[in-house]
């Protein structure tokens, strides 16, 4: 192993060990994600997703991306819930810019950095979030990639929350030569979620909110992408289970 993919594999550890070492959490995310940080120029793309955990909670979003420059892009996103006894009502409507400001070079030297600012209006009076996401992916030793996300969120409104929830999220996936439909391979790895509570109540670590679990993904040449997961909790604060699935397509 050479200095640089030591150095690599550091900061995934690195990476997953924030994420266990974070705060609490109220709610698991069902349709979230490790976010990219890579744009490019004039690329679009639409995507739905789905989760539901242990209990039969659900969430659905719907988004559309269309990248200005190959350092901005837009997302706009309409999210759906379904609490475990409930019906499914319109949970917010989210708009996201993305700023990518380190890009990895065609070798794979370097590292994709972004961040990501969004605000998201909820309805029926609910505060809405704003929120600041760091991202960062580095793909190495030809065939892996990680990522991490560091994620802080306020509500904004009037029955807001004091406090700003804090989030961690990092995945580790490698491209194997195993065909799905066409697919001409897929990725196959591990991804965990530590979601935090405000700044204003620190609780202990087991009742702090993580998952870890194994995370696929195939994409094919027309530019349909597919992924899906399934996290399990290690901490009594964390939901169960969870499962979830991502259909997009760019163009």
């Amino acid at each position: 192993m050479n200095w640089a993919l030591f150095c690599r594999l550091g900061c995934v550890l690195g990476a997953m060990f924030v994420a266990l070492a974070a705060q609490p959490s109220e709610a698991q995310s069902l349709t979230g994600n490790v976010g990219s940080a890579g744009v490019t120029d004039g690329e679009q793309a639409v995507e739905v997703r789905f989760g539901v955990d242990d209990e039969g909670a659900a969430g659905a979003r719907a988004h559309y991306d269309y990248s200005f420059t190959g350092r901005y892009q837009v997302r706009l996103i309409g999210a759906f819930g379904k609490p475990d006894a409930g019906d499914w009502d319109f949970s917010s409507f989210t708009i996201e810019n993305w700023f990518q400001w380190s890009e990895e070079a065609d070798d794979n030297s370097g590292f994709n950095g972004g961040l990501r600012l969004s605000y998201g209006v909820a309805p029926d009076g609910d505060p809405d979030e704003a929120e600041i996401r760091l991202t960062l992916t580095d793909k190495f030793a030809e065939r892996w990639e990680w990522r991490a996300n560091v994620i802080s969120e306020l509500e904004v409104g009037s029955g807001r929350d004091d406090g700003v929830s804090l989030e961690t999220r990092g995945q580790l996936t490698r491209n194997f030569d195993v065909d799905l439909l066409g697919s001409g391979g897929m990725r196959f790895g591990a991804e965990i979620f530590s979601e935090y509570g405000d700044t204003t109540d620190i609780l202990g670590f087991d009742d702090q909110a993580h998952q870890i679990g194994p995370v696929v993904k195939a994409s094919w040449d027309n530019g349909v992408y597919l992924q899906s997961a399934v996290r399990f909790g290690v901490t009594d604060g964390a939901d169960d289970s969870m499962f979830k699935i991502f259909i997009g397509r760019e163009f």
